[in-house]
């Protein structure tokens, strides 16, 4: 569904409901306004630096901003930073309330979650846009690809060692998560280089 300039996918409404249906102390509502500003905080310093939004994208994964022009390094790098630093702000702010510790720890865990440097996750798009500063984007890119995975395995080591002492599962599914959005990231990745060789003048 489509609304201006805001597109929700149905996978967004299905977690909504799932997360609705498991919530039993109201936590999805302090869990939306901590997620609300997060992407306030990207949307602001996409048009700090000049950036201009075509649209938002709501999907089960979270939320999508595609610009009207690329951004550079510095810009995009800065612009991935400005949610995770959002909510750390709002954690240091609320914990020094006993009723707000609640909305700080889940500010705090979306911060830490989104700061992970793996893949399209915020703390990725950071690493990668170090990387192709220091060494040029096209070592950036494969260099990056390996961090990822180095990344993903040890997470998904620590998530089979939580589950299988039973204490906890959340770990396990964050890292399936990232290895499935690693593997569909990669196979495009590939397509691309491929096209990119094709298209090559042959002399």
């Amino acid at each position: 569904m489509r609304i201006g300039r805001l597109e929700v996918t149905g996978g967004f409404f299905l977690l909504l409901a799932w997360l609705n249906y498991l919530d039993r102390q109201l936590i999805l509502p302090m869990a939306a306004v901590a997620c609300i500003l997060h992407e306030l905080g990207h949307y602001l310093a996409i048009r700090l630096v000049g950036g201009t939004i075509k649209y938002i994208r709501l999907t089960a994964i979270g939320a999508e901003m595609a610009v009207s022009r690329p951004l550079n390094y510095w810009q995009e790098g800065l612009a991935a930073l400005a949610g995770p630093v959002v909510n750390i702000m709002l954690a240091l702010v609320f914990c020094s309330w006993t009723w707000g510790a609640g909305f700080a720890g889940l500010n705090l865990v979306l911060a830490l979650f989104n700061l992970i440097p793996v893949g399209r996750l915020d703390g990725g798009r950071v690493l990668n846009c170090l990387l192709a500063l220091l060494i040029g984007p096209a070592y950036a890119q494969r260099v990056g690809e390996k961090l990822d995975w180095i990344f993903v395995s040890l997470a998904l080591g620590a998530g089979v060692w939580l589950a299988a002492s039973g204490k906890n599962f959340t770990l396990l599914l964050i890292a399936l998560w990232l290895v499935s959005g690693l593997t569909k990231q990669n196979n495009w990745n590939y397509r691309k280089r491929a096209c990119q060789r094709i298209r090559k003048p042959v002399k």
